[in-house]
């Protein structure tokens, strides 16, 4: 009879640093996941677009948080507010957490969910941010421009990035009833939505 070996459960893990916002960030990463060799120029581009609007004291969604390079580049630049970072895979939750961790980031939460439907029920944000998985198709995309409408704040924004799938920018204009393009550059288009202040459709008091 021949013995079975153990499997080998040793992970081959990758790195990298990025420059951004006048801080040096440390990023471990593996095979597979979205950002393994370093940053896409979409998420360049967003993080160029977000960091100078960001205010202090805001809550902030990365949706499709990957690695964490998007909410760990702006948790570092809000000395009040705080980053929730949401992803469906497993191995890319487990990355974000290991990168908050690495990078000494105190006021980022990382969660393991379906888009939004596994945070605190009553969170809501300021800025939801995401260079989305294009590869999903038109039903995750949906997903992430309306739950990120629901948990936003009134008054708060969508900002996402994409090189294709061009789609969403009329999703996002159907969902939040205006959309605006804030910057493009390489290939990659940053779209921008922003929640009414009052709900659509309700009269404003006397």
């Amino acid at each position: 009879m021949t013995e079975r070996r153990p499997r080998d459960r040793t992970r081959q893990y990758g790195h990298f640093t990025l420059d951004i916002g006048g801080r040096t960030l440390h990023f471990q990463t593996q095979p597979g996941v979205f950002s393994q060799y370093g940053p896409d120029e979409g998420t360049l581009l967003l993080l160029d677009v977000i960091l100078p609007r960001l205010k202090p004291h805001e809550t902030v969604l990365d949706l499709g948080a990957g690695i964490g390079i998007i909410g760990i580049a702006v948790a570092g630049a809000l000395t009040r507010g705080e980053v929730w970072m949401v992803d469906t895979d497993i191995r890319a939750a487990r990355l974000s957490e290991e990168n908050v961790r690495r990078n000494h980031i105190e006021n980022a939460h990382v969660v393991l969910s379906d888009v939004t439907l596994d945070l605190p029920h009553k969170l809501r944000f300021d800025l939801a941010l995401s260079n989305p998985p294009t590869h999903g198709g038109k039903d995750v995309l949906q997903s992430f421009v309306g739950e990120a409408y629901e948990t936003l704040r009134p008054g708060g924004s969508l900002f996402v990035v994409v090189n294709r799938l061009l789609s969403i920018k009329a999703m996002m204009d159907e969902t939040f009833g205006n959309v605006e393009q804030v910057e493009r550059k390489k290939g990659f288009i940053v779209f921008q939505s922003q929640k009414e202040r009052r709900e659509r459709g309700v009269a404003a008091g006397p």
